[in-house]
């Protein structure tokens, strides 16, 4: 009769061996509960790891374009917000002037009234967002209107001057504006200082803004303006309409000249405001493209989030059954692993 020899290390190998195994195991099975996607998406998709691959580049891309559309919808609404303004200035302003006109304001008080509305435009026309000039256009790094006392002040009063043999240090000053005669204001309002607020001596003087104004891509085939520019009729306008109330001598014209300036000044701010309104509502537009395209990008983004979830998805519930089996398996490796360890034949003698 023979006895077969079995050694401890071949009685507790199989155990050891299988504690990897079961680590490895709970390891996945608890990044699935975590993240309730496969632990190891490559190995459980094999072939079908391509269309997983394209799906999240194309939910990145859809994130992407969500972001750029709420950047967009943010400059829209800033832009909104300071035309608005823009517009309640300019109506303050044509308010003033007919009060005025009815109430025989002085030339002075609408003078500095004017000059107020000016340095408001300049200011809202130079509002940022924090990061870029919301009415530089392209140039947004630039402020697209120049200060006016130390821009286009020098251009008004050479012009002014210029036209009425006046003194070019101060044109404003001299008592010779009060000859000026309505017929030779009329002139000068529609030629040379006209031709202050048109280019080149627009851009020369007053406006470092670019014509184009800044878009935005807000799908794969639309792209919409999201601001607008102060090169645009309307803002030249408005500071056309103000520059010659605040700057043609109003508090000492006589009241007939002082009529055809103060008439001017409410033709071409009106039709100014007509314009800022328009440009809003341009805007408007914008906004609500860039709406529709939102809620097509969430569409499109669900069923992207759908279609990944079912190729890589788990169910909790099976991976919380599987974890707790694999761990009471681990338990029980461990404390067989335990027991036969302690075996031995010293036990028996």
């Amino acid at each position: 009769m023979r006895s077969t020899y079995i050694s401890t290390l071949a009685w507790t190998s199989p155990s050891r061996a299988a504690l990897p195994k079961l680590q490895s195991d709970i390891s996945k099975a608890t990044t699935e509960i975590a993240t309730g996607r496969q632990a190891d998406v490559g190995l459980a998709l094999g072939v079908a790891t391509g269309e997983s691959v394209a799906l999240h580049l194309a939910r990145g891309a859809i994130r992407s374009q969500k972001e750029g559309n709420a950047l967009a919808s943010s400059l829209i609404g800033h832009s909104q917000a300071a035309l608005s303004q823009i517009s309640d200035d300019a109506n303050l302003f044509l308010k003033d002037i007919l009060a005025g006109q009815a109430g025989n304001s002085s030339g002075a008080i609408l003078a500095d009234q004017a000059k107020s509305a000016l340095d408001a435009l300049t200011a809202h026309l130079n509002a940022t967002d924090g990061q870029r000039y919301l009415f530089a256009g392209i140039n947004s790094a630039e402020p697209p209107m120049a200060d006016y006392a130390t821009g286009p002040k020098a251009t008004v009063d050479a012009a002014f001057a210029g036209a009425f043999g006046l003194d070019p240090a101060d044109p404003q000053g001299d008592p010779k504006v009060a000859d000026i005669s309505a017929a030779d204001m009329s002139s000068f309002l529609n030629g040379a200082f006209a031709d202050l607020f048109a280019d080149p001596a627009w851009g020369a003087n007053w406006s470092g803004a670019s014509d184009e104004a800044l878009t935005s891509q807000i799908s794969d085939t639309a792209r919409v303006p999201v601001t607008t520019t102060a090169n645009t009729t309307a803002m030249r306008n408005l500071a056309m309409a103000f520059t010659m109330v605040s700057e043609l001598g109003t508090a000492t014209l006589s009241e007939a000249t002082r009529k055809v300036v103060l008439d001017k000044a409410v033709t071409v701010a009106g039709a100014a405001v007509s314009g800022v309104i328009s440009l809003s509502a341009q805007l408007g537009v914008s906004k609500s493209r860039v709406d529709a395209a939102d809620e097509a990008l969430a569409k499109v983004s669900d069923l992207v989030d759908q279609r990944i979830n079912v190729l890589e998805g788990v169910d909790p519930a099976e991976a919380k059954t599987r974890l707790d089996t694999l761990t009471t398996q681990l338990q029980m490796s461990y404390a067989t692993t335990s027991k036969v360890m302690q075996l031995s034949i010293l036990n028996y003698i």
